[in-house]
């Protein structure tokens, strides 16, 4: 998630709901896709992770999602014959490369052939409203399909996710995934959706009343509700191994959420707490941790 993009638009339909200006335009500008949508990748990775970037081939793949939207991917493959993948899913009102390209090199280091999923209502790929990963759970697990059937073996299928997209690899581990997903690496995942608009609600002048009524206004404007889409209740259900990652410092995505998911994960788990960083920043604070931290935990299960 963006946390710039995020206050507003919780200021913007908390105003609206209070002063009767129209609820239902006000849930929009929450859930609904965002009217420009920048692709301003040099503002989230460094100059020599671009210009690593621009000498690589990407290979574009598509899927239809279950309830008909034409979602896009981008498919980084390593140069050698390799049954390792990474799926990453990026966060909220983000893209696959603003997200991602800081660690492409790193897994591609790695022999990982990287899936970049551009989200429901995201640059690329089509959708009006925004899943929150309740409906981005069902889309991930379609990529996975996608790119088993792509490479036509068996894979070794590492799940990555950073904020919204942490809890879409964690809510698509409550369904029933191919023996090929090894993993997951969650960063700065929310316990649940409720829980997460209630705590941005509390730090503004705004009523935690609000949030009623923009939940039930989120299951008729966009298919679902904010109590719907639950990381903690799909966790409960998981039977992968699963890495978290919480900055300290997060004050957007409270790290109080990650120790509520890492205690009811049943699977086993490892925990990283980043010094000093704050929402989706603990691989900027500090990449060699973080990198070494991945890599030891993947090497468990992908060989």
């Amino acid at each position: 998630m963006n946390k710039k993009m995020i206050y507003p638009f919780v200021l913007t339909f908390a105003s609206g709901l209070l002063l009767g200006l129209g609820s239902l335009g006000t849930i929009d500008y929450t859930v609904k896709r965002a009217k420009k949508e920048k692709n301003n990748i040099d503002k989230y990775i460094s100059p020599d992770d671009l210009n690593w970037i621009n000498h690589q081939s990407f290979e574009e793949l598509e899927i239809n999602s279950f309830d008909g939207l034409l979602l896009k991917a981008k498919l980084l493959k390593t140069s050698h014959d390799s049954d390792k993948v990474v799926v990453a899913i990026h966060g909220y009102r983000m893209n696959n490369l603003k997200e991602y390209g800081k660690y492409l090199k790193f897994y591609h280091d790695l022999g990982f052939h990287i899936l970049l999923p551009d989200n429901r209502a995201h640059d690329q790929s089509e959708g009006k409203y925004i899943g929150f990963g309740w409906l981005d759970r069902l889309d991930c697990i379609q990529w996975i399909y996608k790119i088993k059937k792509y490479f036509n073996k068996p894979l070794q299928i590492v799940l990555h996710g950073i904020s919204m997209g942490s809890a879409t690899v964690l809510m698509a581990s409550g369904e029933k995934l191919p023996n090929d997903v090894k993993c997951i690496i969650s960063d700065c995942g929310y316990s649940s959706m409720i829980e997460e608009v209630q705590y941005v609600v509390k730090q503004t002048p705004f009523p935690n009343f609000i949030v009623k009524p923009a939940t039930w206004l989120s299951k008729y404007r966009a298919g679902y509700n904010f109590k719907e889409a639950s990381t903690i209740q799909q966790i409960k259900k998981s039977k992968t191994p699963t890495l978290f990652i919480h900055g300290d410092k997060d004050d957007f995505v409270p790290t109080n959420m990650v120790y509520d998911l890492y205690e009811v994960c049943p699977c086993q788990k490892e925990l990283l707490i980043v010094e000093g960083a704050n929402h989706a920043e603990s691989y900027s604070v500090n990449p060699e941790l973080y990198k070494k931290t991945v890599t030891s935990f993947i090497q468990q299960f992908v060989k």
